[in-house]
């Protein structure tokens, strides 16, 4: 379901932010997050982009400081639910709880996966720099992968190990195998995508795609062996991580949209953000 293993969950009575978490911020080469991307027109709505985002209000939500007791036992009996019948409202219900008690509510969420808004923002930032040819090294190195003619998951590959060498943490493996599932997805939908060379909405796109796989291995990391225990034929679980899938695919599409409207241009880095924080706050409040 998007990480190789799930694990019972963080206990109760722990921080939300674990103390490797500033180290994983900084093993990613964000030196191109704070490049500008374009803006979209304004949304039906009439919210004008990041300043106009949900996050304002979920500044104002009440969370505790430790993480409670029986923090994901309610995310878990809706997930069972959803698994048992595939009902959308089990699903919502259970990722809503994931979000409000399981990791403390939408802002302190946000700042638990700002590893995953610092992918985002540095693979766009990155490929933007690539297709504008701005840095001799980038240059450089894009020329060397393209003479190798590597397929499009070895590109992926490739570009993933350029902006995060190292790793090893939790948050680090998780952000690579988001940006990888990001820029695979992006070859799915668009499979005459040149990867070096994509125009800012198909920038923006990638940048959600490394947001909403990330939530969706978040949530089989701490959640997983909801499904792994239920006695259900493979195909009935494959169908059900499908929907999960889809619903954080959605979300996460839409919150990059309302970010990006307006008629001002913002950092990836402000977009990221701000769009990672605007889909947890829907995902708490559906």
């Amino acid at each position: 379901m998007g990480t190789s293993t799930s694990s019972a969950g963080a206990g109760s009575g722990a921080s939300f932010d674990p103390p490797w978490l500033d180290d994983a911020e900084t093993g990613i080469d964000s030196s191109h997050a704070d490049k500008p991307i374009s803006p979209n027109p304004a949304p039906e709505d009439g919210s004008d982009g990041v300043n106009d985002s949900d996050s304002e209000n979920a500044q104002h939500e009440e969370s505790p400081a430790v993480a409670p007791a029986g923090r994901y036992q309610e995310a878990r009996r809706a997930l069972t639910g959803f698994v048992q019948s595939g009902s959308g409202s089990d699903l919502r219900r259970g990722i809503s709880s994931f979000i409000k008690k399981g990791m403390g509510g939408s802002v302190k969420a946000a700042s638990r996966m700002r590893t995953s808004a610092i992918a985002s923002a540095s693979l766009g930032g990155f490929l933007a720099t690539a297709r504008d040819g701005t840095d001799p090294d980038i240059d450089a190195w894009v020329a060397s992968v393209k003479q190798r003619n590597l397929s499009a998951h070895d590109t992926a590959l490739e570009v993933v190990q350029k902006l995060l060498p190292t790793g090893g943490s939790i948050d680090e493996e998780s952000a690579k195998h988001a940006m990888n599932q990001a820029i695979s997805h992006l070859y799915e939908v668009d499979p005459t995508a040149d990867i070096f060379n994509l125009a800012d909405d198909q920038i923006a796109n990638v940048m959600a795609f490394t947001v909403a796989y990330d939530v969706y291995n978040r949530v089989q990391l701490e959640l997983g062996r909801v499904f792994e225990k239920l006695k259900y034929v493979p195909s009935v679980i494959q169908q059900r991580l499908a929907q999960v899938l889809d619903y954080i695919m959605v979300v996460v599409n839409k919150s990059m949209g309302k970010v990006r409207s307006g008629s001002t241009s913002h950092s990836m880095r402000e977009i990221a953000t701000s769009a990672l924080q605007d889909a947890l706050t829907v995902f708490s409040e559906s």
